[in-house]
């Protein structure tokens, strides 16, 4: 229902035929679409392209390098932007432990898998078949199966 004036201050309610009802709708639409034409939209070229132009910067004395130089110390990896003159100085400098050194192959020589593949245990654990036969033995508690408790590992180690 639409309220239609009548004359001042009085209104009458007036029962709007379909076809009315659906032009006011319609009205109200374009109003709507007319205020968010703008909206969204970009002004000016479309650019479709980007160009990144990375410049190496020597890492030593600040001119333009020419190469970046990986290498590792201390089970860490370095890499280090270097020109033509000072990536010679630093690998003549490095050299001769070049040459006294042995080679990693190239999978343990970088990466986040070569932390574990270069990981070695050093102290050798008595095989669990023993300990657990010991243990018995000297009347000590050991599960039949599953993991030895530590304090019979030290037992056994201080009795060998």
């Amino acid at each position: 229902m639409r309220h239609l004036p009548l004359y001042k201050g009085i209104q009458k309610k007036a029962v709007l035929s379909r076809n009315s009802r659906m032009a006011d709708i319609t009205a109200r639409q374009r109003r709507h679409k007319r205020h968010l034409r703008g909206v969204g939209r970009r002004k000016g070229p479309i650019s479709v392209a980007q160009r990144v132009v990375v410049t190496l910067s020597d890492d030593m004395d600040g001119g333009e390098a020419a190469e970046t130089v990986a290498f590792g110390l201390d089970g860490k990896m370095y890499e280090i932007d270097l020109n033509a003159a000072n990536a010679k100085k630093l690998r003549k400098a490095l050299a001769p432990y070049l040459a006294a050194g042995r080679k990693l192959p190239a999978k343990a020589a970088g990466g986040r898998a070569a932390s574990a593949e270069t990981y070695t245990h050093t102290s050798l654990a008595p095989d669990p078949a023993a300990v657990r036969a010991w243990a018995q033995s000297n009347k000590m508690e050991v599960p039949a199966r599953g993991r030895i408790p530590k304090r019979v590992y030290e037992a056994f180690r201080e009795a060998s």
